[in-house]
C-alpha cells in the first residue's frame, strides 16, 4: 500500500529548533592577527613526462603559460598561468612545489625545461 520505500512516513511535521548560544566565546586577540597559513598537501608522484605551450595573450602584452605534466600514475594535470615580466622559471616551479602539484624532486628538472622553452618562445618573438 505504501510502496517499497514509505518516505513520507518519516516527514518531519515540523523543522527541528537548533540551540544557539547565549554569547560568543572570546577569541584571543594575538590569534586573530597572525592567521596560520593552512598546510597544503605534498605531491608524492613524480613526473615522467612535461610539455609546455606558450602563447601571446590576443593584446600582444603578456604570454600565456600551458603546461601539461604527466605523473607515474597516468595522471594528467593541465596547469595554466599568465606570465608576468618579473616571472622566471627557478621561483614558477618552487611555487608548484609549495601547492603540491609536483614532488620536491621534479623541482630542477621542471626549471630547466621552462627557462628553455621561455628562451624558445621568447627569442622567436
Amino acid at each position: 500500500r505504501n510502496g517499497i520505500y514509505p518516505l513520507m512516513n518519516f516527514a518531519v511535521s515540523r523543522p527541528h529548533a537548533l540551540p544557539r548560544a547565549l554569547s560568543q566565546p572570546q577569541e584571543d586577540p594575538q590569534k586573530a592577527k597572525t592567521p596560520t597559513p593552512e598546510p597544503f598537501d605534498v605531491e608524492t608522484r613524480k613526473v615522467v613526462q612535461m610539455q609546455c605551450n606558450m602563447e601571446l595573450n590576443e593584446d600582444k602584452s603578456q604570454w600565456h603559460l600551458t603546461l601539461l605534466l604527466i605523473l607515474e600514475d597516468k595522471l594528467h594535470r593541465q596547469l595554466s598561468y599568465d606570465l608576468l615580466p618579473t616571472d622566471n622559471s627557478k621561483d614558477l616551479a618552487t611555487e608548484l612545489v609549495h601547492y603540491g602539484f609536483i614532488h620536491e624532486d621534479d623541482c630542477e628538472k621542471l626549471a630547466a625545461f621552462l627557462e628553455s622553452t621561455f628562451h624558445k618562445h621568447r627569442s622567436q618573438a
